[in-house]
Order: structure tokens, then sequence, then C-alpha cells
């Protein structure tokens, strides 16, 4: 198997990271227009989810930065999907194959 084959795709990011509140509007504002979604816990905590993220990471986080005036610590983690599974109840569908007959 080559290295390829087993280099598993970023389904989701994770970024988990403390903000100066006056700085919450405009962090939130620019992570939401790339396309991330964010939610906010108390007054300074963040949490922003990417799903199928594209582009370069490093420089989203730049940016945000950037907004923020100063660099902070960011908890990055990665989600990848190795198995997609799907679960279905196999009485599913007989009151409706029965109804047909």
């Amino acid at each position: 198997m080559s290295a390829e084959e087993t280099t598993l795709s970023i389904e989701m990011i994770r970024w988990t990271f403390t903000i100066d509140p006056a700085h919450r509007a405009a962090i939130e504002g620019y992570l939401t227009d790339r396309g991330l979604e964010v939610m906010v816990r108390g007054e300074d905590t963040m949490v922003a989810t990417w799903d199928e993220p594209e582009g370069e990471i490093e420089e989203v986080i730049e940016g945000m930065w950037a907004v923020a005036g100063t660099p902070f610590d960011v908890t990055h983690e990665e989600f990848h999907r190795a198995n997609l599974l799907i679960y279905q109840d196999e009485s599913e569908g007989e009151d409706d194959e029965k109804a047909v007959a």
C-alpha cells in the first residue's frame, strides 16, 4: 500500500480558543464568512467547526490573528471519516410491502 492510499482526508476541523471579548464579533464574522460554524461559550471561549475544509488552514488562523490584533493559542482537532455506515431497521418497509400484496 502506498502512503497516498492510507492517508485519510480531513472531514472536519474543530478549533477551540479564548479571545478578547472586544474582538469577538469581528472574529466570529471572519470565520463565518469562510464557512465555519462558530459557537461562543461564556464571554471569551469560542469553538469553530469547519466541515470539509478547503484551502490553507494556516492562512485562516493567521487571518483570525490579524483580526484580533494579536496571536493566541488555538487547539486544533481533526476528524477523519474512516467508515460511513447506515443502520436501518430491517422491519422498516414491511408494512408497505404487505399493503401492496
